[in-house]
């Protein structure tokens, strides 16, 4: 079997991929996604997403077949939780009921999976991460990734792809302390909690980098898409608007709400840092508000993989690139 795997994240406007020989990263690939093909983390044309993934791999001659996929939280749920300790058959049968309160069909229609972390009360009860993703998503990306020319191989949630990334780079301090993991998406910002590098908690924001492109939008009279180039760019200075800037605000305080609960909730190992990654990491000002606003360090990724040699695609690419199925 192949030692090279190809890890994909597929965002609200970009794909990023990272292929992985066993021993280091390959290729790094960023791609923007055409207008309107993702929405709200929804692929909205599968067809069209199979057209665009096949001409990537054709563009940047990628060979690896075999893909790791990362799935965000609109498409997977992903849960820590403890239960008495049984078998792995019995596990496989209670697992649906752990996420009773979060499945909207039968139970029947999802894949669930999980991992032991440990064991609590001298081995009376289990420490478990756990998933579950609808058979139909699953379906969908086996299908898109077929017409592009490729294989799902293995589908994690965001969560572990994190903890892969973490093991494979995290240094010598990987499995030490409590770090907050700062995820500067487009159409979200996720906040994730990491202790001795294994994750504790997460919350998501319904508030990225796409709701400063509609301020953006409204001030230049421009559409949404055109107003994000003109964001990455800082055209005419439109990062540093009024309202733009009360958007960096809020995300920061939000951001501070989530590092004092999870404080209080640790006060024995409290947050150290502070580690951002996605698009957002490249807005100055919001960067800014964040190191204003926060009473700990705020780093980039060198911080949180100080053992990989360049920035990768994706942080949730190369974690899922780590996977092994």
């Amino acid at each position: 079997m192949s030692q090279v795997q190809l890890g994909i994240d597929i965002g609200n406007r970009s794909v990023h991929m990272v292929e992985w020989d066993g021993k280091r990263v390959r290729e790094s690939v960023v791609e923007p996604l055409p207008e309107g093909l993702v929405k709200e983390g929804r692929i909205v044309s599968p067809a069209a997403m199979a057209d665009f993934l096949k001409g990537v791999k054709k563009t940047h001659k990628l060979r690896t077949k075999e893909v790791s996929l990362a799935l965000h939280s609109t498409e997977c749920f992903c849960r820590r939780f403890d239960v008495p300790a049984m078998t792995h058959q019995q596990l496989k049968v209670n697992l649906s009921y752990e996420f009773r309160d979060f499945i909207t069909q039968e139970k029947e229609k999802y894949f669930y999976d999980y991992a032991v972390l440990g064991q609590l009360e001298e081995g009376k009860r289990l420490d478990l991460m756990a998933a579950a993703t609808a058979k139909e998503t699953i379906a969908m990306y086996e299908d898109i990734l077929r017409k592009a020319g490729f294989k799902l191989k293995v589908a994690i949630p965001d969560e572990i792809a994190y903890v892969n990334a973490l093991a494979g780079f995290g240094g010598e301090t990987a499995d030490q302390g409590s770090r907050c993991v700062l995820d500067l998406g487009h159409a979200a910002v996720n906040i994730h909690m990491f202790r001795q590098g294994r994750h504790q908690m997460g919350r998501g924001l319904d508030y990225g980098c796409a709701a400063l492109d509609d301020v953006i939008a409204e001030h230049f009279s421009v559409a949404p898409y055109l107003a994000c180039g003109y964001r990455e760019t800082d055209y005419q200075d439109c990062q540093k608007l009024e309202r733009c800037q009360e958007i960096y605000n809020f995300i920061a305080l939000e951001v501070l709400k989530a590092v004092n609960y999870y404080n209080y909730s640790n006060a024995e190992q409290p947050v150290e840092s502070v580690c951002c990654c996605g698009g957002g990491v490249h807005i100055a000002p919001l960067v800014e508000a964040l190191e204003s606003t926060l009473s700990v360090p705020v780093r980039g990724w060198e911080a949180l993989l100080p053992a990989l040699e360049r920035e990768p695609a994706s942080l949730l690419a190369l974690g899922a690139a780590l996977q092994r199925g």
